[in-house]
């Protein structure tokens, strides 16, 4: 099916662009919810739309943040520390500019756009320093020195899973690397590369079993402690603005992207398949507990680390034997 606008519109405005990450905030946060409850045997959101199943609960709770008192501390920069959220939540997003969705679905076509992307996701956890450095909060600290530990060691992973990519398919544009996983996709080409960048993906997200910089229990909400009301959601939202982005990018790297259809047909397929990345996020939460600090930097120093590399190597080999 042949797209009725431009595809560069398409993707600014509609998917993966504007109405895409706000969509997917929506019913992202209802859907884990949902299925959180479910396999404890809760009913989760209801009350709100119950014919729905809760599914306009997340727009009340967006509707009662903004409409709450936006308190601005005395002891900060004010200027900074309302604009830091604000400035993580569009810079999580950026990276879509450069992926594609389907033919012609991106807002600017490169031929190193999927590389420009994952540098780009990488970038971002300055913002999450700088936001609690601007709190001038001790739990901020806290969660913010642990983001920053947790940061060092997903970058690396996250990095070689991608480059092992790139190196197996030879090329970083969008479309090359979808055209190269016509016969077979890149996760069962190179199932290394793949699961570490789903754990990779975890860490990056700070989604369970690391959920570390906000461990209500222990510090608090980590760098969002003394934010509310709006500035609250650019906060929260961003994580799940980044879990859009790299599912997003995973199923381009691995999973064929668009494949085997092209046009609006492509768009659903991509769609669909971000679930493969989203889903298995989501539910951890529900059945597996949080690591402690040392856990998660002896996982993303030690076995992630050397999945990886063993990822490159072997996509290295892929490229020999062609």
């Amino acid at each position: 099916m042949d797209l009725p606008f431009s595809g560069d519109l398409i993707a600014a405005l509609v998917f993966p662009g504007v109405l895409g990450i706000f969509g997917f905030l929506v019913v992202a946060i209802w859907l884990e919810r949902k299925l959180v409850a479910r396999v404890q045997w809760r009913y989760g959101p209801l009350y709100v739309s119950k014919p729905l199943g809760g599914l306009l609960q997340p727009v009340a709770d967006l509707l009662k943040l903004v409409f709450s008192e936006l308190v601005l501390p005395r002891h900060t920069n004010r200027l900074f520390f309302a604009a830091a959220p604000i400035l993580l939540f569009f810079a999580e997003g950026l990276p879509v500019v450069f992926i594609a969705a389907a033919p012609g679905v991106v807002m600017a076509p490169h031929p190193y756009g999927l590389a420009i992307a994952v540098v780009l996701v990488l970038l971002v956890a300055v913002l999450v320093v700088a936001m609690a450095w601007t709190e001038a909060d001790k739990f901020t600290y806290v969660g913010a020195v642990r983001e920053i530990l947790l940061t060092a060691a997903y970058e690396v992973p996250l990095l070689l899973a991608a480059l092992a990519m790139f190196i197996l398919y030879g090329t970083a544009d969008p479309y090359g690397v979808v055209e190269a996983q016509s016969n077979l996709w890149g996760a069962v080409l190179n199932p290394l590369a793949f699961v570490a960048y789903l754990v990779a993906l975890l860490m990056a997200t700070t989604r369970f079993p690391f959920e570390i910089p906000e461990a209500e229990p222990e510090v608090v909400l980590g760098p969002y402690t003394e934010y509310g009301s709006t500035l609250f959601i650019y906060a929260f939202g961003a994580n799940y603005v980044k879990l859009y982005v790299l599912a997003l990018l995973g199923s381009v790297l691995f999973l064929g992207g668009w494949l085997p259809a092209g046009g609006l047909a492509g768009v659903f397929i991509t769609l669909v398949k971000m679930l493969v990345f989203v889903l298995p996020a989501m539910l951890v939460r529900a059945i597996y507990p949080r690591y402690r600090i040392d856990q998660a930097l002896r996982i993303g120093w030690g076995k992630l680390l050397a999945l990886s590399v063993a990822a490159v190597a072997l996509s290295l080999v892929w490229r020999l034997l062609r």
